[in-house]
Protein backbone atom coordinates (compact mmCIF):
# COMPACT_ATOMS: atom_id res chain seq x y z
CA UNK A 1 0.00 0.00 0.00
CA UNK A 2 1.43 3.38 -0.88
CA UNK A 3 2.05 6.11 1.63
CA UNK A 4 -0.62 8.25 -0.02
CA UNK A 5 -3.29 5.55 0.47
CA UNK A 6 -2.33 5.10 4.11
CA UNK A 7 -2.65 8.84 4.71
CA UNK A 8 -6.04 8.95 2.95
CA UNK A 9 -7.36 5.98 4.94
CA UNK A 10 -6.14 7.52 8.19
CA UNK A 11 -7.81 10.83 7.36
CA UNK A 12 -11.09 9.08 6.55
CA UNK A 13 -10.95 7.25 9.89
CA UNK A 14 -10.41 10.51 11.74
CA UNK A 15 -13.35 12.11 9.93
CA UNK A 16 -15.62 9.19 10.87
CA UNK A 17 -14.51 9.36 14.49
CA UNK A 18 -15.27 13.08 14.60
CA UNK A 19 -18.85 12.43 13.47
CA UNK A 20 -19.52 9.61 15.94
CA UNK A 21 -21.27 11.67 18.65
CA UNK A 22 -18.66 11.05 21.37
CA UNK A 23 -19.01 12.33 24.93
CA UNK A 24 -18.35 16.01 25.65
CA UNK A 25 -15.37 15.35 27.93
CA UNK A 26 -12.10 16.43 26.36
CA UNK A 27 -9.33 13.86 26.52
CA UNK A 28 -5.72 14.90 26.72
CA UNK A 29 -3.57 13.91 23.78
CA UNK A 30 -1.27 11.02 24.68
CA UNK A 31 2.10 12.42 25.54
CA UNK A 32 5.10 11.26 27.47
CA UNK A 33 4.51 11.96 31.15
CA UNK A 34 7.74 13.45 32.45
CA UNK A 35 6.30 15.97 34.93
CA UNK A 36 4.86 15.07 38.33
CA UNK A 37 1.23 15.84 39.22
CA UNK A 38 2.08 19.00 41.20
CA UNK A 39 3.96 20.40 38.19
CA UNK A 40 1.18 19.44 35.75
CA UNK A 41 -1.41 21.19 37.93
CA UNK A 42 0.77 24.30 38.36
CA UNK A 43 1.17 24.58 34.58
CA UNK A 44 -2.59 25.03 34.04
CA UNK A 45 -3.67 28.66 34.54
CA UNK A 46 -7.28 27.58 35.19
CA UNK A 47 -6.25 25.71 38.36
CA UNK A 48 -4.50 28.49 40.30
CA UNK A 49 -6.88 28.43 43.30
CA UNK A 50 -6.59 24.65 43.70
CA UNK A 51 -2.80 24.80 43.31
CA UNK A 52 -2.69 27.54 45.97
CA UNK A 53 -4.70 25.30 48.31
CA UNK A 54 -2.36 22.38 47.59
CA UNK A 55 0.71 24.49 48.36
CA UNK A 56 -0.77 26.13 51.48
CA UNK A 57 -1.71 22.75 52.97
CA UNK A 58 1.66 21.25 51.98
CA UNK A 59 -0.06 18.53 49.92
CA UNK A 60 2.33 19.35 47.07
CA UNK A 61 4.91 16.98 48.60
CA UNK A 62 2.52 14.06 48.17
CA UNK A 63 1.81 15.06 44.56
CA UNK A 64 5.54 15.21 43.79
CA UNK A 65 6.28 11.84 45.42
CA UNK A 66 6.89 8.48 43.82
CA UNK A 67 3.36 7.32 44.72
CA UNK A 68 0.76 6.92 41.98
CA UNK A 69 -2.34 9.13 42.23
CA UNK A 70 -5.38 10.30 40.34
CA UNK A 71 -6.38 13.91 40.98
CA UNK A 72 -9.80 15.40 40.22
CA UNK A 73 -8.72 19.06 39.98
CA UNK A 74 -11.43 21.75 40.22
CA UNK A 75 -11.20 24.83 38.01
CA UNK A 76 -10.86 28.33 39.44
CA UNK A 77 -14.47 29.18 38.58
CA UNK A 78 -15.65 25.99 40.27
CA UNK A 79 -13.52 26.69 43.35
CA UNK A 80 -15.25 30.07 43.49
CA UNK A 81 -18.61 28.30 44.02
CA UNK A 82 -17.57 27.38 47.57
CA UNK A 83 -19.19 30.03 49.78
CA UNK A 84 -16.73 32.89 50.38
CA UNK A 85 -17.04 32.57 54.18
CA UNK A 86 -16.06 28.90 53.98
CA UNK A 87 -13.13 29.58 51.64
CA UNK A 88 -11.94 32.34 53.98
CA UNK A 89 -12.21 30.04 57.02
CA UNK A 90 -10.20 27.30 55.30
CA UNK A 91 -7.74 29.47 53.38
CA UNK A 92 -7.59 32.95 54.96
CA UNK A 93 -6.06 35.68 52.82
CA UNK A 94 -3.77 36.84 55.59
CA UNK A 95 -2.69 33.57 57.20
CA UNK A 96 -1.98 29.88 56.96
CA UNK A 97 -4.55 27.43 55.70
CA UNK A 98 -6.59 25.44 58.22
CA UNK A 99 -4.21 22.49 58.60
CA UNK A 100 -6.98 19.94 59.19
CA UNK A 101 -10.03 21.07 57.23
CA UNK A 102 -8.06 22.71 54.41
CA UNK A 103 -5.95 19.59 53.92
CA UNK A 104 -9.11 17.42 54.07
CA UNK A 105 -10.65 19.47 51.25
CA UNK A 106 -7.56 19.12 49.08
CA UNK A 107 -7.27 15.38 49.84
CA UNK A 108 -10.93 14.88 48.86
CA UNK A 109 -9.72 15.32 45.27
CA UNK A 110 -6.92 12.72 45.37
CA UNK A 111 -7.15 8.92 45.16
CA UNK A 112 -4.40 6.30 44.97
CA UNK A 113 -3.73 4.65 41.65
CA UNK A 114 -3.97 5.70 38.02
CA UNK A 115 -7.66 5.76 37.01
CA UNK A 116 -8.24 6.75 33.37
CA UNK A 117 -11.59 7.94 32.05
CA UNK A 118 -12.16 4.63 30.25
CA UNK A 119 -12.31 2.92 33.66
CA UNK A 120 -15.44 4.92 34.50
CA UNK A 121 -17.31 4.88 31.19
CA UNK A 122 -20.57 2.94 31.33
CA UNK A 123 -20.38 2.19 35.05
CA UNK A 124 -20.31 3.58 38.57
CA UNK A 125 -17.07 3.30 40.54
CA UNK A 126 -16.44 4.04 44.23
CA UNK A 127 -12.95 5.17 45.24
CA UNK A 128 -11.42 6.10 48.60
CA UNK A 129 -9.78 9.53 48.75
CA UNK A 130 -6.64 10.49 50.61
CA UNK A 131 -8.77 11.89 53.46
CA UNK A 132 -10.51 8.51 53.90
CA UNK A 133 -13.85 9.51 52.40
CA UNK A 134 -15.37 7.73 49.44
CA UNK A 135 -16.28 9.33 46.14
CA UNK A 136 -18.62 8.02 43.48
CA UNK A 137 -17.55 8.37 39.86
CA UNK A 138 -20.59 7.88 37.64
CA UNK A 139 -19.98 7.17 33.96
CA UNK A 140 -23.40 5.71 33.17
CA UNK A 141 -24.42 8.82 31.20
CA UNK A 142 -22.73 8.53 27.81
CA UNK A 143 -22.44 12.34 27.57
CA UNK A 144 -20.61 13.03 30.83
CA UNK A 145 -18.83 11.51 33.80
CA UNK A 146 -19.59 12.94 37.24
CA UNK A 147 -17.82 12.77 40.59
CA UNK A 148 -19.40 13.34 44.00
CA UNK A 149 -18.78 12.56 47.62
CA UNK A 150 -20.54 9.35 48.60
CA UNK A 151 -22.04 11.26 51.52
CA UNK A 152 -23.17 14.00 49.09
CA UNK A 153 -21.71 16.63 51.39
CA UNK A 154 -22.69 20.27 51.43
CA UNK A 155 -22.32 23.46 53.38
CA UNK A 156 -24.75 24.59 56.06
CA UNK A 157 -25.59 28.03 57.38
CA UNK A 158 -27.06 27.05 60.72
CA UNK A 159 -30.53 26.17 59.43
CA UNK A 160 -29.52 23.05 57.54
CA UNK A 161 -27.20 21.64 54.92
CA UNK A 162 -27.25 22.88 51.37
CA UNK A 163 -26.73 19.91 49.02
CA UNK A 164 -23.65 20.33 46.86
CA UNK A 165 -24.18 17.83 44.07
CA UNK A 166 -21.78 16.30 41.60
CA UNK A 167 -18.84 17.67 39.68
CA UNK A 168 -18.42 16.92 35.98
CA UNK A 169 -15.14 15.84 34.41
CA UNK A 170 -14.49 18.38 31.65
CA UNK A 171 -10.95 17.35 30.65
CA UNK A 172 -9.60 13.88 31.25
CA UNK A 173 -6.51 11.72 31.18
CA UNK A 174 -3.82 14.39 31.57
CA UNK A 175 -0.69 12.29 32.12
CA UNK A 176 1.90 12.83 34.84
CA UNK A 177 4.94 10.81 35.83
CA UNK A 178 3.24 9.76 39.07
CA UNK A 179 -0.38 9.48 37.99
CA UNK A 180 -3.14 11.16 36.04
CA UNK A 181 -5.23 14.34 36.29
CA UNK A 182 -8.89 14.90 35.45
CA UNK A 183 -10.23 18.48 35.46
CA UNK A 184 -13.64 18.88 37.12
CA UNK A 185 -15.97 21.88 36.93
CA UNK A 186 -16.37 22.26 40.73
CA UNK A 187 -14.81 20.96 43.95
CA UNK A 188 -15.68 17.65 45.55
CA UNK A 189 -16.71 18.40 49.12
CA UNK A 190 -15.69 15.86 51.79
Amino acid sequence: MTTRRIILLGSAGLALAACSGAATTERAAPAPAHRDIATVLASDSDLERFVDAINRTEADGMLRSAGVYTVFAPTDSGWGEIPASQRQALFPDDGRADSVRGRALVNAHVVEGRHSLSEFEGRTVRLTTQNGNRIVVDGTDSNRVTVRSERDAGYGAGAGVVAWGASTITRADIPASNGIVHIVNRPILP
